[in-house]
């Protein structure tokens, strides 16, 4: 299982882009860049998720877990976060609020 650190950028009014490190050699050295995702949540996004009956808790849920998946299928192994995880959903959260 690999340590993740993700680092959101700025966001924008419909998505954040987010680095992906990790630590090859271990949490005390320095995190080694992977990739970037991007995490839109315009609101045609939120409107598709809300249409199959999910609520505001269910669609922060659906986002935790669609980064999860995303990340993985890009790094393929498992992982954790070590940091950032709850920075970018915090992000999420602020920008799909006023949607319910």
């Amino acid at each position: 299982m690999k340590d993740i650190l993700l680092k959101p950028h700025t966001p924008y009014f419909n998505h954040v882009e987010i680095d992906v490190l990790d630590y090859p050699k271990g949490l005390n050295e320095e995190p080694r860049w992977r990739c970037m995702i991007t995490v839109d949540y315009g609101k045609f996004d939120v409107d598709q998720l809300k249409a199959k009956g999910m609520g505001f808790e269910e669609v922060l849920d659906y986002y935790k877990d669609w980064i999860y998946k995303l990340v993985r299928a890009r790094l393929l192994d498992e992982w954790t976060a070590v940091g950032g995880l709850d920075e970018t959903l915090t992000i999420v959260e602020d920008h799909i609020k006023e949607m319910f």
